[in-house]
């Protein structure tokens, strides 16, 4: 009864919401991004009827509903109040947004997840816009000029303001940060001051993080980003925050904003590496945390080791700039997914060692590829070892092959602080095993385009042509989360040889 009696009052708030922003639009004489806005800052308040909701299909049910109505709604505008005249895909994002922080919270039992997360995207995200729109006078950011300082601000306000409130009304988050709800009533004057220090560091790092998030955001796709990222971010410093999770997190993000003045990692790369960064302290050890600091560093070094054999060769492939949030992604998201899966299955010595394999075998590959290139001798295909062009997937050099091994075995040197020698040669293979596996699928299924003369390469060589060998969009990225995959698949079969 519970659950039909919420999807009522759902529907009645968002048909409210609807009818209220219909008539804004009428007295602004149609569309108008005031209208827009109100839609966007007020289906937020949403979130605070999901803990009445008792199964998930229930509290999954109205946004689920919303993101079909909003595609359909984007094609046929029958809300006219709520969409602009070159409509993007933002209104579909929101309610995936809200469908996925909703259904994750209930399930996690993390209230915070989605009050956080939807919060900041209607507040923050709403206001924003306003803001800029009308005070916005100062654009300092290089990669978002559309954005304004003062529109960041808000967004870091409204965050701050969320998370504080988060933290205050829900009692479950007092325990997790290491000071309980119950000795503010014992009069625990020096709890009470740490743990008012702790919501407000916590709080102002969300902030922080959530006005850069935004920054990232093009084309309606902060609707995704800033909620889901911000949600995430803020829950894992809530319920697994300490000293030394926060000094590793500035590290890593020193360490990545150096990477972004090099030209090294886009500013949406920042974002997946932090949140990356984050995940795998929380749910793992410092040696596994370290190990995508190492990865990171070493890849980024040997990625600026150039000649003219290796810009020839990385003429032929596709995206070889700075590293963006897509292949941050492919390189991490296989150890995400198995520390998440193994946190909650009681089991994190065995992903912490899938985690080592998986960094070693995307360093392994980043320094065969890398190196490889360099070299001057011939490059092979090594499924039929026939000579292929130089920077051709697929393709090995023994200068490529030596430098892979070089690659796995750095990666392998903290897995020795945790499982021993044994844990350190049995990383070294299977991030070896990664980087041959990678060449096959590269030469087999990844999509390669001919030239003029014929020969295959990574990247069309004009817009819309059709891939000449390989699946469609089976790109280097597909590629390269394919091989973790099989390596995390693999690590799990064979942690018999390390893990009694």
């Amino acid at each position: 009864m519970e659950n039909i009696v919420s999807l009522a009052i759902s529907l009645a708030y968002i048909l409210l919401v609807l009818g209220l922003a219909t008539l804004v639009a009428r007295i602004q004489g149609g569309r108008s991004e005031y209208s827009r806005k109100l839609v966007h800052i007020l289906v937020g308040n949403w979130v605070f009827i999901t803990p009445f909701f008792t199964s998930l299909w229930a509290v999954a049910l109205v946004p689920f509903t919303f993101i079909i109505v909003n595609a359909l709604s984007i094609r046929f505008h029958f809300f006219k109040a709520m969409t602009r005249e070159h409509e993007n895909l933002g209104t579909v994002y929101y309610a995936f947004s809200m469908f996925a922080l909703s259904s994750a919270a209930y399930l996690l039992g993390w209230k915070e997840l989605a009050f956080i997360g939807l919060l900041t995207m209607a507040y923050g995200d709403g206001f924003a816009s306003l803001v800029g729109g009308r005070w916005g006078k100062h654009h300092p950011f290089s990669f978002a000029r559309e954005k304004s300082l003062e529109g960041s601000i808000t967004v870091a306000v409204a965050a701050f303001l969320v998370t504080l409130a988060c933290i205050a009304l829900i009692p479950e988050l007092h325990s997790d940060l290491k000071t309980t709800f119950y000795s503010w009533q014992y009069g625990d004057s020096v709890s009470m001051r740490i743990f008012i220090a702790e919501s407000i560091l916590i709080a102002l790092a969300t902030g922080i993080f959530a006005a850069f998030v935004e920054l990232t955001g093009k084309h309606g796709c902060d609707n995704l980003s800033v909620p889901i990222a911000t949600g995430l971010f803020a829950s894992l410093l809530l319920r697994y925050g300490s000293i030394g999770m926060t000094l590793y997190l500035l590290v890593a993000l020193a360490i990545l904003i150096y990477a972004f003045r090099k030209s090294a990692i886009t500013a949406d790369g920042i974002v997946a590496a932090e949140l990356t960064a984050a995940t795998l302290y929380a749910f793992s050890s410092i040696w596994v945390a370290g190990s995508l600091l190492l990865f990171f560093v070493a890849g980024s070094m040997v990625s600026k080791i150039s000649n003219s054999r290796k810009r020839k060769g990385e003429s032929r492939q596709a995206d070889t700039g700075a590293r963006n949030w897509k292949q941050v992604l492919c390189n991490s998201l296989p150890a995400c997914v198995a520390l998440w899966v193994s946190h909650f299955s009681q089991n994190t010595n065995t992903a912490a060692l899938i985690c080592f394999s998986v960094f070693a075998a995307a360093c392994a590959d980043t320094f065969s590829s890398e190196i490889g290139m360099l070299s001057s001798g011939k490059v092979l295909n090594l499924i039929n070892l026939k000579s292929v062009p130089n920077g051709t997937s697929g393709g090995v050099t023994l200068l490529g092959v030596a430098a892979g091994i070089v690659g796995s075995a750095l990666l392998a040197i903290p897995s020795a602080g945790q499982y021993g020698i044994r844990g350190f040669f049995f990383v070294l293979v299977l991030g070896f095993f990664g980087t041959l596996i990678d060449s096959a699928l590269g030469s087999t299924i990844q999509q390669r385009f001919a030239d003029s003369r014929g020969e295959l390469m990574d990247a069309p060589a004009y817009p819309r042509q059709r891939a000449t060998v390989g699946i469609a969009y089976a790109s280097n990225n597909a590629v390269n989360m394919l091989t973790l995959i099989v390596i995390c698949i693999s690590a799990y079969f064979l942690k018999g040889l390390v893990i009694p």
